[in-house]
């Protein structure tokens, strides 16, 4: 692996363009887990892509129920509730509808009748989900909270007991597998995950939120703003876990576009060609 790594470097040095430094760029990022990911005794490409139960009625087409559900419904996909009409859909409601997606995958994760495979593909769908959530939030909403609240309230945020800590657990959990790690083993990781993740929602749902809200100058007009960013960051957000990546503007926009398309292409084969889009 090392070998294939030095042999690469050149390749990608070549282009003296900024084609040749962006891609220098996402292979530094990539080279860098790489070595963490020794860790876990796991390499990218030894993941089993999934094929869903043939049998299977909890994952129609392959996709978790609870992201079937709030695709169908959300505003984003179904159009505008009648009170968005005017102002398009706040960024505090996106937000708080992933969170609601990300408990009903875990939900379903815990659900009866669900064998290994079943629970590996949610696994997978609820890492994906996270990823392209926290990268926009990082983005678009905690620059805001940074601007408003002040550095404190978004570092808090940010650091070990919020998006850290998600990132460096599911990173773990991103390589290991019910097939070899033990289901059980596998979701003891996600479960510590998500316990993190639960008490950083309910951080911000109860506290920052209604604080910012309440701040001079935000109104329907700024959250619907900043609500079209948010989807917008989406479409470019990283869709894996990485815990050494900038997680501040500008880098992390940097960063992000750079490793996207990394992510998208493993998530690919991941996902059997079809990964879910949470967008």
């Amino acid at each position: 692996m090392h070998e294939c790594r030095m042999h690469i470097y050149p390749r990608l040095l070549a282009s003296s363009d900024w084609t040749g430094i962006w891609n220098f760029g996402a292979w530094c990022i990539f080279v860098v887990e790489a070595a963490h990911r020794d860790r876990f005794h796991a390499a990218v490409l030894g993941h089993q892509t999934f094929q869903p139960p043939r049998t299977s009625g909890l994952l129609k087409q392959g996709y978790p129920v609870a992201t079937q559900v709030l695709v169908a419904s959300s505003p984003r996909i179904r159009g505008m509730a009648a009170s968005d009409v005017q102002t398009g859909p706040s960024v505090i409601s996106m937000i708080n509808e992933d969170h609601r997606l990300f408990k009903q995958l875990w939900d379903e994760y815990n659900g009866p009748n669900m064998n290994g495979e079943m629970k590996q593909k949610l696994g997978w769908s609820l890492i994906r989900a996270i990823a392209m959530h926290s990268a926009a939030e990082e983005e678009i909403m905690y620059p805001e909270i940074r601007k408003r609240l002040g550095p404190e309230a978004a570092d808090h945020l940010l650091g070990d007991d919020g998006h850290q800590a998600i990132k460096k657990l599911l990173f773990e959990a991103n390589y290991m597998s019910v097939e070899k790690n033990g289901e059980a083993a596998y979701t003891a990781k996600l479960k510590e995950a998500m316990k993190v993740l639960f008490h950083h929602i309910e951080d911000e749902e109860t506290r920052t939120w209604p604080r910012f809200e309440s701040l001079p100058g935000v109104d329907a007009d700024l959250l619907s703003h900043l609500g079209r960013k948010f989807d917008a960051a989406k479409h470019h957000a990283v869709t894996r876990p990485h815990p050494w990546a900038p997680n501040k503007p500008p880098l992390n926009l940097l960063a992000n576009t750079m490793t996207s398309p990394l992510d998208g292409a493993l998530d690919m084969w991941r996902f059997g060609g079809n990964p879910p889009r949470y967008y």
